[in-house]
């Protein structure tokens, strides 16, 4: 597996070549689905999709860092819940709207 490149290394790239520092990330990012067990794989696929729409979807750096950071705090909600209050994730609740089919309306010829 490739080495993780030093802090100075990156922040170098990403100034320099921010293309070839989203393909070291696709890589590595990879090279670890790959060597995770088959039964994770689909999972881990899964989050690296998420995860490449919410860096799509910014509109600079910083903002990309802010959305992820806020994915990451999400994240870390839901395994807090997951640890603190299982019962909790397959809580569903929803308010339930009846749509009415339209109803049989009447022509009204109006004169004037």
């Amino acid at each position: 597996m490739k080495t993780m490149p030093s802090f100075d290394e990156l922040k170098a790239l990403a100034e320099s070549d921010p293309q070839a520092l989203d393909a070291l990330r696709i890589e590595m990012s990879e090279e670890i689905i790959v060597s995770a067990s088959d039964n994770m794989q689909p999972k881990l696929r899964a989050q690296m999709s998420h995860i490449n729409r919410v860096i799509a979807s910014g509109k600079n750096p910083n903002h990309v860092n802010a959305l992820l950071m806020k994915e990451l705090m999400r994240q870390f909600d839901r395994f807090s819940t997951a640890i603190n209050d299982p019962a909790a994730l397959t809580e569903r609740n929803a308010t339930v709207t009846t749509l009415h089919p339209k109803r049989n309306s009447e022509t009204v010829a109006v004169e004037g």
